[in-house]
C-alpha cells in the first residue's frame, strides 16, 4: 500500500503535544500532525529521519502528517489507521490465512450500540467480528500493546467477550507496523487492566492474531504472522 500521493523527507525535531510535531523539511521548520496519540518513547527522538504525507486542506491546521520514523535500519509507521487499511486490503485479496473460509466482509460494521472494525461472513453461515490494534512499541523484538492506557481497548475486549458468548466468532488482530516484531504481548506495566482483559478474552475463546509489516520509505504491507501471547 502506498503511503500517499506525495511523500516528503524531513527531520523530526520535537513533539510539543500528542498531536503535533515540529519537523525540518528542506531547511524549513514546519508543523506536522501526529496521527498516533501514543507515547512512542523509542521513536520520537530529535534528529530522527521522518517521512511525511503532504495533504493540505482548508480544514487542516497543518499541511503535513507524520507517517514514518527511522529507527536504526528500519522504518516504523506512526499512522494507526494504516493498520485497518492493511487488514481490509488483505481481506479483499484473501491474504489472511487465519480467516481463510470467509465469503464476505464489511468494514466499520455496527452491532447493537457498538461498531467493529470488520464483520466477516463464513461459508458455514457463521459470523465473526474483528477488532484491529496498531502496535508501535517494540522492545527486543517483542511488541507491547498499548503504549498508553486505553479505556477504548478495554471496552473492545469486553464487547468481543460478549459476542463470543452469544455465539459469534470474535477476534483481535494486532498489527505491528514495523518489521522487527517477532511476538506481541499485552503491556501490563502500562495498562494492567487491558492485560487482564486480554487474558480473559483468550480464555473465553476470543481469537488473537498478530502480524508485523514490511515498511519502505514509500509503502507498507502486511508481512508475517507473529505469535500473540497473554503471558507477560
Amino acid at each position: 500500500m502506498k503511503l500517499g500521493d506525495r511523500i516528503e523527507s524531513g527531520e523530526f525535531l520535537e513533539r510539543p503535544n500528542r498531536y503535533l510535531a515540529r519537523v525540518n523539511i528542506n531547511g524549513e521548520e514546519l508543523q506536522a500532525h501526529v496521527p498516533d496519540p501514543g507515547r512512542l518513547p523509542d521513536l520520537m527522538i530529535p534528529g530522527r529521519e521522518a517521512r511525511l504525507i503532504y495533504n493540505p486542506g482548508p480544514k487542516r491546521k497543518t499541511s503535513y502528517t507524520l507517517a514514518l520514523i527511522r529507527h536504526g535500519n528500519i522504518w516504523v509507521s506512526v499512522y494507526p489507521v494504516f493498520a485497518n487499511k492493511l487488514v481490509g486490503q488483505a481481506l479483499e485479496e484473501k491474504q489472511i490465512d487465519c480467516f481463510d473460509s470467509y465469503t464476505n466482509f464489511r468494514a466499520e460494521a455496527k452491532k447493537g450500540k457498538s461498531r467493529f472494525d470488520f464483520r466477516l461472513e463464513f461459508d458455514d453461515n457463521s459470523i465473526g467480528y474483528v477488532e484491529v490494534k496498531s502496535v508501535s512499541l517494540v522492545e527486543d523484538g517483542t511488541g507491547k500493546f498499548p503504549d498508553a492506557p486505553t479505556e477504548r481497548g478495554r471496552k473492545h475486549l469486553r464487547e468481543l467477550i460478549e459476542l463470543k458468548k452469544e455465539g459469534y466468532r470474535s477476534s483481535v488482530m494486532f498489527v505491528s507496523q514495523r518489521s522487527d516484531t517477532r511476538k506481541i504481548i499485552p503491556n501490563a506495566e502500562i495498562d494492567p487492566e487491558f492485560a487482564k482483559g486480554l487474558k480473559e478474552a483468550e480464555q473465553c475463546g476470543v481469537e488473537l492474531y498478530g502480524y508485523n509489516c514490511r515498511v519502505t520509505k514509500d509503502s507498507i504491507s502486511l508481512n508475517q504472522r507473529v505469535e500473540v501471547s497473554t503471558d507477560y
